[in-house]
């Protein structure tokens, strides 16, 4: 008996030994320490860390939050985001800059289309797509966030309403053969944030159609404000006489967005001018290309992207060589970056060195820079070691558009 009480003493004092270890060792870490470590998860694992507590519920769905996640993600090297469509439904596919690993999948169904989508910028993870007289929709593809339609643009109930027959244009789809479907040629807008109030507008800049609009004004501006959800239209002054030129997608860097222009149909013009639009002011501007562009040079052969969260401009000149530069906001100067030889790369872009390039994005890790070509279905990357003049094909395959992407929070908690 005595002995059976020893062991129960032991035991007893053993494990009120353990309970002390393990209250001496527990951890009580800082509010502010934590949101530092769920900042840096990815966007799903912190979609799911809400479930640990109301309080981390409602930190995460905070603004202030998401903007420092956001601002957390700009660190790393983008992934890049590969966008396909079929008549009911649109796929984006999320890939390793480095490795072109496929990371994420999502596939949505949508309205029948009619006629080709467009796809934007993103900004800040947002990506929209939309159709001339199909409403413009909002995605967030990291939390599978999909805002209501928006409601037409007057630009677009005007295309609906009464279509200008000298636009249409023929463009043949596959389904059984192939088909020819008219659709009205237009203008792309521009998506971006106000890096002020951190709201996120649709700028719709057009020129103005004789058959549709007002002959006396050269072109036409509508916002959407995604906090507003109504379009509103814009002054257009600044423009004076201006015209955009068309089939080009407007890129947003540092809160401004930028157009070329183009002549009175839209077409490529060697009069080139810069169009720039302050989101927070929405004001337009018209400046001159910078001065290391050639001053005769026409619009087709400049080619304007955000690239690694700058503006870069860039020219094609006529012994297929294309210049790069990029604009450094921090001593507000322009920085050559780096150019490439089109009779390198024209093998994997269909044998084209008339068209520019569009850099994609530049990756911190191995110093390269992906190149993409319109309507083409390969990438190609380039090692920007300056004695280098190394090109690779980094991607084959079928894809619509591809597009530098940060997965985000943003709209994710939003209601509408």
């Amino acid at each position: 008996m005595m002995a059976s009480m020893e062991i129960y003493q032991r035991i007893v004092r053993e494990t009120k030994r353990r309970r002390k270890g393990r209250r001496e060792w527990k951890i009580e870490i800082p509010n502010d320490v934590m949101e530092e470590i769920v900042m840096k998860l990815p966007v799903r694992s912190i979609m799911r860390f809400q479930a640990v507590s109301k309080h981390w519920e409602s930190m995460i769905k905070t603004r202030d939050f998401g903007a420092r996640h956001m601002a957390h993600q700009r660190n790393k090297d983008p992934k890049l985001m590969f966008v396909s469509y079929g008549f009911d439904h649109i796929r984006f596919e999320q890939r390793d800059l480095e490795t072109t690993s496929l990371e994420e999948r999502l596939c949505f169904e949508i309205e029948e289309i009619n006629g080709p989508i467009e796809i934007s910028e993103c900004c800040d993870g947002l990506v929209c797509f939309y159709c001339l007289t199909q409403a413009v929709r909002v995605i967030n593809t990291a939390t599978e966030t999909l805002l209501p339609p928006l409601p037409l643009a007057n630009f677009q109930r005007l295309h609906k309403d009464h279509p200008d027959p000298d636009l249409e244009r023929d463009v043949m789809f596959e389904d059984d053969g192939a088909v020819p479907v008219p659709f009205i040629s237009f203008t792309m807008f521009g998506f971006g944030k106000d890096n002020v109030t951190g709201r996120y507008k649709i700028v719709w800049l057009y020129n103005i159609y004789p058959a549709t609009l007002n002959k006396k004004k050269k072109t036409r501006c509508e916002v959407f404000d995604l906090e507003e959800w109504r379009w509103r239209f814009v002054t257009t002054r600044p423009l004076d006489h201006h015209q955009i030129l068309s089939n080009q997608r407007p890129p947003c860097a540092n809160g401004l967005l930028y157009w070329l222009t183009g002549d009175e149909q839209g077409y490529p013009s060697t009069q080139t001018k810069l169009i720039v639009f302050d989101i927070h002011t929405e004001m337009f501007q018209v400046t001159s290309t910078p001065p290391f562009i050639t001053p005769d040079a026409s619009s087709d052969k400049i080619g304007l992207c955000n690239l690694n969260g700058r503006l870069c401009i860039s020219e094609l000149k006529g012994d297929c060589k294309q210049e790069f530069w990029w604009r450094v906001e921090e001593c507000n100067k322009w920085e050559r970056i780096f150019s490439v030889d089109l009779n390198s790369t024209s093998s994997w872009f269909g044998g084209i060195t008339s068209q520019p390039l569009t850099p994609l994005a530049i990756s911190r890790d191995n110093n390269k820079v992906v190149l993409s070509l319109s309507y083409q279905e390969s990438l190609v990357d380039f090692d920007l070691d300056p004695d280098s003049t190394v090109y690779h094909l980094y991607y084959s395959g079928y894809y619509g558009l591809a597009i530098p992407y940060f997965p985000s929070l943003s709209l994710s908690f939003s209601s509408f």
